[in-house]
C-alpha cells in the first residue's frame, strides 16, 4: 500500500490499523506462551507426583484509562457520529473497556451520543 497519495485521516487510520494489527499478534504470542507454560507446570507435576493448581485471573485491560480516552477522542476528531464497532476498529480496543471509555467521555461532556442501545453513535462533543 503506497502511503504517498493518502490524506492525514487516512494516514492515521492506517497507523491505528497497522498498530492494532501489531498488538494483536503480540497478544496471540502470549496467549501461546502462556499456554504453553502451563503445559511444562503439569508435564512437571506428573514427574513429580503432585498437582498444579492455578488460579486464573480475568484478563485485565492493557491499555491505561488514560490511553484509551486519547484514543477514542483522536480516532472521533474530525468525523461524524460513529458506532461502536467503528470506533473499536480504529482504537485497538474493544468490549467492556471501550463501553467505560465512551460512557466516562460521554459523561465528562467529551463525547455526544446519539441513539439508543445497538443504535448508539458518538462523536466529539
Amino acid at each position: 500500500m503506497s502511503l504517498e497519495n493518502l490524506t492525514l485521516e487516512e494516514l492515521q487510520q492506517e497507523i491505528l490499523r497497522r498498530k492494532a494489527s501489531e498488538v494483536d499478534s503480540v497478544r496471540k504470542q502470549l496467549d501461546e506462551a502462556r499456554k504453553a507454560v502451563r503445559e511444562l507446570e503439569a508435564k512437571l507435576a506428573d514427574y513429580e507426583g503432585t498437582s498444579v493448581v492455578r488460579k486464573e485471573s480475568a484478563p485485565k485491560s492493557r491499555i491505561s484509562a488514560g490511553e484509551r480516552a486519547e484514543r477514542v477522542l483522536t480516532a472521533l476528531d474530525g468525523k461524524d457520529f460513529l458506532a461502536s464497532g467503528d470506533i473499536a476498529a480504529l482504537v485497538g480496543f474493544e468490549g467492556a473497556s471501550l463501553r467505560e471509555t465512551l460512557t466516562a467521555l460521554s459523561q465528562e461532556g467529551k463525547l455526544s451520543r446519539e441513539g439508543k442501545a445497538r443504535g448508539t453513535k458518538y462523536k466529539l462533543a
